[in-house]
């Protein structure tokens, strides 16, 4: 008897909780996107998606599921997207995760990105750091070591203006870099980078480059 009515209870408030999420649910539903591709008249994929609005009074957040492909080999992709609000300038923050997964692979990604604001107008004057990860690992070979990078970049805007960057990469397959941009100091009309590519601690690929910055039209 006393299971009985624990289990009623335990259906009661799951039925009631789903009667309060509904309209929440339906209401963060966005219109989906439904293709369909052909190739002399015979049916060769598709590709469907379910967007959500998730978004509050301080963040804005989107989510996409979506599959994609043949009915034989479909690939499903999840993406979450989070973004802080701002009233003026940039937004401080934002983050971003990913899925994807079919027959050859599975794969998740990141990427966050954060502003540090200083001075009197810490709104236009900043350093923005970004970090990007993202890892691959093969189905059909499940032993096999995963692949993986990871990106980080940095920033440097004064008065709403960026002046210089800098960047760092690298991964389970080498292709170690590095790269720094001069954007246009001191007003001068041109910007400057310098990239460095190594693998197996051997430079493979070094560029400098000046490209000339036409600032009126």
């Amino acid at each position: 008897m006393r299971g009985a009515t624990v289990k009623s209870l335990i259906l009661g408030g799951a039925f009631a909780l789903s009667m309060t999420a509904a309209p929440v649910l339906a209401q963060a539903i966005k219109k989906p996107d439904l293709s369909v591709s052909s190739n002399d008249g015979r049916f060769t994929g598709y590709s469907a998606a379910l967007p959500l609005d998730l978004s509050s009074d301080a963040e804005s957040t989107t989510f996409v599921a979506k599959v994609a492909g043949s009915l034989e080999q479909p690939t499903y992709d999840f993406n979450l997207n989070m973004t802080a609000k701002a009233e003026e300038g940039p937004s401080p923050r934002a983050l971003a995760l990913g899925a994807s997964l079919n027959k050859r692979e599975a794969g998740v990604r990141s990427s966050l990105s954060r502003l540090f604001g200083f001075g009197d107008l810490p709104k236009s004057n900043y350093v923005s750091v970004s970090v990007d990860m993202n890892a691959t690992r093969s189905m059909i070979l499940p032993a096999s070591v995963p692949i993986a990078r990871a990106n980080v970049r940095s920033a440097l805007t004064l008065d709403g203006r960026q002046i210089a960057s800098i960047g760092l990469g690298g991964g389970t397959m080498g292709d170690e870099g590095v790269d720094f941009s001069l954007i246009r100091p001191f007003d001068i009309p041109a910007e400057f980078s310098v990239s460095v590519r190594a693998e197996d601690e051997r430079v493979q690929d070094g560029r400098f480059m000046v490209k000339l910055v036409k600032t009126n039209w």
